[in-house]
């Protein structure tokens, strides 16, 4: 009988993978059209958590030697992705917080930033775990 060598954290990094996606997707779709004084998207947000979630992946299914980088890759991008956003979403949300003019699609905004930061936490914690089982 042939057993595994892959460990919680080989399952955890293709999940933070496919989070990475999903919020590429879900910030494209959510937030291609709004505007706020200007236009809220930037590409480079889904570009980069979409990149970063494929490679990761391919990474993490080619073999135990480079497994080890793809929470590494994705934590960098995550992390950049996630800066990237907090720079677009500061005017739209400190002017709802102060009354000024509230932001239209808040509950988008809200949706992006906790898929976002999910990813960065998962990806973080998936660093200090084992991608492989000793043999």
């Amino acid at each position: 009988m042939k057993t595994s060598k892959k460990a919680a954290g080989f399952y955890v990094t293709l999940f933070s993978c496919v989070l990475a996606i999903a919020s590429a997707i879900c910030y494209g779709v959510l937030f291609k059209e709004i505007e706020y004084k200007e236009p809220v998207f930037d590409v480079r947000i889904c570009v980069i958590m979409a990149a970063v979630g494929i490679v990761s992946a391919v990474l993490v299914l080619l073999n135990e030697r480079t497994a080890g980088f793809a929470p590494a890759l994705l934590c960098l991008g995550s992390g950049i992705s996630f800066m990237l956003f907090i720079k677009i979403a500061i005017w739209p949300v400190s002017d709802t917080i102060y009354g000024i003019e509230p932001f239209p699609a808040f509950t988008q905004l809200v949706v992006c930033a906790a898929l976002l930061a999910a990813t960065l936490v998962v990806s973080e914690v998936v660093l200090y775990m084992k991608k492989y089982r000793s043999a």
